[in-house]
């Protein structure tokens, strides 16, 4: 009997020691379990205490719309040689600010290429030319001038002579006796041919001249002839004089003025000029480099205005207007915000990729010191601000599957609440509708992680 009964109580014993030790090691594992969801729970709750809230509040919000740019100034200008040669003098620095046609460069005119010293030539003659022209035509305005004097008086006397030509009262009774006095006379002197005779010949001629119809319409042509060329010379003097009075020929000037004009822009190829008020920002010269045609010299802007042109998407750019303002925010300067204005909206769009931008010219501010040429800035128009309107931080909307949330820490935990958005700026969006209290606090930039781990606990 007992040798039957004994194999059956060993059993028994094994299969319970077995059972024991699976129990214990579930009790073990559900203990480390247990303690490590602990630690879980604890870790959470650290990290989420240090995650940053704000109230849900009402306030002004600013709705803006954004885009990015750089910074351009009212005009710039690349200067570049016109000719070789060595530069003889460098007058500014970098940074410095210049008036128009201040002279950045010189070339050493010891080391000219001989184009340049045609040039030099072609001026002094243009400006020789022009001083010669000047006191010829001061010499020929007085010759004119004597000239219609003259010719002035010479037609007085031939206008009075003509006068008293036609004025002579002949009758035929006189002109009867002069005839007979002279034929009396040229017959005395054929028969007795003296001196005297001859003498009373002429004379008695002189008198019957005096009236005869035939000499005196000789003298009358003879005189009127001289009074028409008179007249002529009188007229193309004067009109001479009349070009003249103000200064030499003006088509003669001209085209020396043009030859000076010529030459003087042959010899600016000598010098770098500033082409108007700004600053030098580059100089790429030193004293006694060698330079070559075509080779930029220097860099000149005019920094006392500054803009940028910010591409704006054409679902936004209705909502741009004139004038608007605008907020500026440099990467150089990131703890400062810089403002604008807006002054230009273009009309016609800019398609790359099948994307519409359009340009928008924003002019900064007086206020602008260290901002340069070039650096990019973001920009945030301001089109719309919305009184006593529930906004949250950007920072804490979470977009998920087209919707969107906000977390919101109820009794240390943080709950999902779906918002739906409106306006927005750079940093607030607008909260249309919510299940939001006044004063809740709105857990900002939160890890969806953590979040979900929560999400987990709550659903233990």
């Amino acid at each position: 009997m007992s040798t039957v009964d004994r194999p059956k109580i060993k059993k028994k014993n094994k299969t319970g020691r077995t059972l024991l030790i699976i129990l214990l090691i579930l009790a073990l594992i559900a203990g480390a379990y247990v303690l490590n969801q602990e630690r879980q729970r604890r870790a959470n709750e650290a990290a989420l205490a240090q995650l940053e809230t704000v109230p849900y509040t009402r306030e002004t919000l600013t709705s803006t719309v954004s885009g990015a740019g750089s910074i351009r100034p009212r005009q710039s200008a690349t200067l570049y040689w016109q000719t070789s040669g060595f530069v003889g003098e460098r007058d500014y620095e970098v940074g410095e600010e210049v008036t128009k046609d201040a002279i950045l460069y010189r070339l050493d005119d010891s080391r000219l290429p001989a184009e340049m010293l045609q040039a030099q030539l072609n001026l002094l003659n243009a400006q020789t030319s022009l001083q010669n022209l000047e006191s010829d035509t001061a010499l020929q305005r007085v010759t004119l001038q004597n000239n219609l004097t003259n010719a002035e008086k010479t037609l007085t006397t031939l206008e009075q002579n003509l006068l008293a030509l036609t004025s002579r009262e002949c009758t035929d009774w006189r002109l009867t006796n002069l005839q007979t006095a002279y034929d009396d006379a040229l017959e005395s002197y054929q028969n007795w041919p003296t001196e005297t005779a001859w003498l009373q010949v002429q004379a008695a001629r002189a008198d019957l001249d005096f009236c005869d119809p035939a000499v005196i319409a000789r003298e009358t042509a003879s005189l009127n002839s001289q009074i028409d060329l008179q007249k002529q010379n009188i007229a193309s003097w004067q009109a001479e004089l009349d070009k003249i009075a103000n200064g030499p020929d003006p088509e003669v000037k001209a085209k020396l003025e043009l030859q000076l004009k010529l030459a003087e822009k042959q010899l600016e190829a000598q010098t770098i000029k500033a082409p108007f008020d700004g600053t030098v920002t580059a100089l790429n010269y030193d004293l006694g480099d060698m330079v070559s045609i075509g080779s930029p010299a220097a860099q000149i802007a005019d920094l006392s205005e500054l803009f940028v042109d910010v591409p704006i998407s054409e679902v936004d750019i209705p909502q741009i207007k004139i004038g608007q303002e605008a907020e500026l925010v440099f990467d150089a300067y990131f703890d400062q915000t810089f403002y604008g204005k807006v002054i230009e909206v273009a009309n016609v769009g800019v398609n790359t990729a099948g994307i519409v931008n359009y340009p928008v010219t924003i002019q900064l501010d007086s206020e602008h010191n260290g901002i340069k040429p070039g650096m990019t800035v973001g920009v945030n128009i301001i089109v719309e601000e919305k009184p006593n309107t529930y906004t949250v931080p950007a920072e804490s909307v979470v977009s998920r599957n087209g919707n969107y949330y906000v977390y919101v820490l109820r009794d240390g935990i943080p709950v999902e609440v779906e918002v739906k958005i409106g306006a927005y700026s750079s940093r607030k969006i607008e909260v249309l509708q919510a299940d939001i209290q006044d004063g809740e606090s709105i857990l900002l930039s939160p890890p969806v992680s953590l979040m979900d781990a929560f999400v987990g606990m709550r659903g233990r």
